[in-house]
């Protein structure tokens, strides 16, 4: 088991190097002039190479990457062009806002994927599993920015029931419950997709355990069915159920974009989609590079869950 750990650990930190440089390299090749963009469209062409070279943007690729890399080591995102702050800065002061909405969309993803995943495999072929499997295969189906909207529409200006805006559970005086209803629409737009493939997966994960002798014994002992789901098929489901709850972390890390945009929430997908806006590069560059973290040490700390969870895998 240590061994898998320590492969895993390795692998990842593969990743994350060829993450860092796909993101160095795409902003670099897109179209604009990073000099020009702080300079605006009236500064002179001298001006522009001055500021080119301060830069190092003259330089061959690979050296400023190796230069950002080793800023990027010391914690240095470079000054964001719009904002005339650190990035660091600005990453640290939205992640917060991020990590919360995306722990109560796991949590929502987590627990009643699991929850409907059991209902539906434990009970394969009853009219219910044809309801969960019809009401998941409707979640999976519609897009984040469509449900948000929909959801807006619905529960904040028809019925009243939800505010329509995120930025008021960020306030320093707001209360547990201020923050609850502000997160719960966004949490539910960004949690549907995820739950809908955790469910499914692990819902065939059961189905394939209730097919097993030792359920089949289980039955014959007198137990109850809802005994044999929760209790004697579950531990051989969790490795599974915990593999694809992990690679939704970074899922819904970068799915929270439409929902931060939607629902005005103050977190890093919105700042990236105003660093996209306003062409403010190094944001743009530090938001993406901060998912992708995200996405893969979650997978990291999913696979470890998973080898430790299942007896099969510790030898």
């Amino acid at each position: 088991m240590i061994r898998l750990i320590i492969n895993r650990i390795f692998a990842t930190i593969l990743v994350l190097i060829g993450v860092s440089f796909v993101v160095f390299a795409a902003l670099h090749f897109s179209p604009g002039d990073v000099a020009r963009t702080i300079l605006g469209l009236g500064a002179t062409e001298e001006r522009v190479q001055a500021l080119r070279q301060e830069l190092g943007l003259d330089r061959p690729l690979l050296i400023q990457y190796w230069d950002w890399m080793m800023a990027l080591l010391r914690g240095d995102l470079g000054r964001s062009i719009s904002l005339g702050v650190p990035v660091s800065e600005v990453i640290f002061d939205k992640i917060w806002a991020s990590l919360l909405l995306m722990g109560a969309s796991f949590f929502l993803t987590v627990s009643f994927g699991l929850l409907f995943a059991a209902l539906s495999g434990g009970y394969h072929r009853s009219l219910m599993d044809r309801l969960i499997t019809l009401l998941m295969l409707l979640l999976a189906s519609l897009p984040p920015f469509w449900l948000g909207i929909v959801l807006l529409i619905i529960f904040g200006l028809k019925l009243r029931i939800f505010p329509i805006s995120g930025v008021g559970a960020m306030a320093d005086d707001a209360t547990l419950y201020v923050v609850a209803m502000h997160l719960i629409l966004p949490a539910v737009t960004t949690a549907a997709s995820s739950l809908a493939v955790v469910a499914r997966v692990t819902r065939s994960a059961f189905i394939d355990e209730m097919g097993e002798p030792y359920v089949q014994a289980a039955r014959a002992r007198g137990l109850s069915q809802r005994r044999i789901i929760s209790i004697e098929t579950m531990r051989n489901v969790l490795p599974s159920f915990v593999t694809i709850a992990g690679l939704q972390i970074g899922f819904l890390f970068s799915s929270a974009l439409f929902s931060e945009i939607v629902f005005n929430w103050p977190g890093i997908g919105l700042q990236l989609y105003l660093g996209i806006v306003q062409r403010d590069f190094p944001v743009v560059q530090g938001c993406v590079l901060a998912i992708a973290i995200v996405f893969v040490v979650g997978n990291l700390l999913a696979d470890i869950l998973s080898i430790a969870l299942d007896p099969r895998r510790r030898g």
